[in-house]
């Protein structure tokens, strides 16, 4: 590792020096090594990418690279991912601030490493392919995926990067649902600690990884460099509009949104039932996909509306429920749940398992699918709670994951605490009336 640095271009090289508005400040060589025109010759012959993955033409040719903030990420990793990191791209962005996002990916074939999530698109120009970056210089450099972060791939990245500050953000679990493991917690502390750059630590994007990276560092003889506050994805509040209906009238429209995968679904079909009821006033709708759901129903039931991603958009999407409702695999450490915000600010209750309570704190109200349905009827017999509870909780989230929060986050280098979400007297009451009683 270099010695930390200021901002100032390297010495001795050519570079191109950009305003903002072109490129976010950066400065860059564009450059295009003979090793990597072979790959994307041979990635235009080589089995395509997956649904919601695209080979990205347009990212920067390399070079180097002087900004105050590197993203290093997976760029191929859909969903909540994507959404985050093009989230603090544009807000810092509109805080005056130059970002680099450098595409890391996961897969070791050199014809995958432009795979993109099709989230990243419009923004290419502020993306380049890890192979093809010489030298990075920054203030902060935030290093999204703890599995990534384990790479070879990454450790030849780091030894190009020089930085005051390291943040490695832990942003799912280290087990999957069936059990095999993503990444090794006490690998990841090991690593932060070789690499070596000044100031690093790891953040949990939630309490659950905290407590989760916590059980699993407690006999390890380590360094622990794990961070006094969480890192939880920021939102762009005026993304979301808010129109709840005055009167919930039947029917009752209830639903979820996230990818068609295993773990986001209930194991158990009675549960699934229970979690999403079946009733003539209640009208199902999902966007994403539900096949797993129906494998494990063996069909759906009549009042499911089954809408695939790109539709409507998140937005439009949320904008047609009345109540939000995810249940996830049991078996699941849901990192966060970033849907659930999303649903929050738009002004729609969110009915959760209990284990989200330790993230979203008063945001949601939790119970047991089986107790779904109870819930819903409480929330429809009471317009005026609701109204007064949704409000609340959409300025407590605003409060709480706006994008303001990212800026402050940098700003106060971790010695702030981390903000409580508290409602007041009146929305209380509403949940605690909603809610089952323990």
């Amino acid at each position: 590792m270099g010695p930390e640095t200021d901002r100032a271009t390297p010495v001795g090289i050519a570079t191109t020096s950009l305003t903002p508005s072109d490129m976010t400040r950066i400065s860059g060589l564009r450059t295009m090594k003979p090793y990597a025109r072979f790959w994307r010759f041979y990635e235009r012959i080589a089995a395509p990418p997956p649904g919601g993955i695209v080979i990205a033409r347009d990212m920067l040719d390399g070079g180097l690279f002087t900004v105050d903030v590197c993203i290093v990420t997976n760029c191929a990793f859909m969903g909540g991912n994507a959404s985050t990191t093009v989230t603090e791209l544009l807000a810092l962005m509109d805080a005056g601030q130059s970002v680099l996002i450098v595409n890391c990916p996961v897969k070791r074939s050199p014809w995958k490493r432009r795979w993109m999530a099709e989230r990243f698109l419009p923004y290419q120009k502020h993306i380049v392919a890890v192979d093809d970056v010489d030298s990075i210089r920054c203030e902060t450099l935030i290093v999204r995926g703890p599995r990534m972060a384990l790479k070879p791939v990454f450790g030849r990245l780091a030894k190009k990067i020089q930085t005051k500050r390291a943040l490695y953000i832990v942003n799912n679990s280290a087990w999957s649902e069936d059990g095999k493991a993503v990444f090794d917690w006490p690998g990841l502390h090991r690593r932060v600690v070789a690499i070596g750059f000044p100031n690093s630590q790891i953040y949990p994007i939630s309490p659950v990884i905290r407590e989760e990276g916590k059980r699993a560092i407690a006999a390890a003889d380590i360094p622990d460099r794990t961070a006094p506050r969480d890192w939880p994805p920021a939102f762009t509040v005026d993304d979301f509009h808010f129109a709840p209906r005055a009167q919930l009238t039947s029917p009752i429209v209830v639903g979820r949104h996230g990818r068609d995968h295993a773990g986001k679904w209930l194991e158990d079909a009675a549960e699934i039932r229970a979690a999403y009821p079946h009733r003539q006033d209640i009208v199902v709708k999902i966007m994403g996909g539900a096949a797993t759901a129906a494998e494990r129903l063996g069909t759906l039931p009549s009042n499911w509306v089954v809408l695939p991603f790109g539709v409507a958009g998140v937005e439009g999407y949320l904008s047609e429920l009345d109540i939000f409702i995810n249940f996830p695999a049991r078996a699941r450490d849901e990192a966060f749940g970033r849907t659930i915000i999303e649903a929050v600010l738009s002004g729609l209750p969110a009915i959760l398992p209990p284990f989200f309570e330790a993230t979203f704190g008063d945001l949601a109200l939790y119970c047991e699918p089986q107790e779904v349905e109870g819930v819903i009827d409480r929330i429809a017999a009471d317009d005026e709670g609701r109204l007064h509870y949704i409000n609340d909780c959409r300025r407590e989230a605003a409060e709480r994951f706006g994008t303001h929060t990212l800026l402050k986050r940098l700003r106060e280098n971790d010695t702030a605490l981390p903000y409580s979400p508290r409602l007041d007297e009146r929305s209380r009451r509403f949940r605690e009336n909603v809610m089952p009683s323990s």
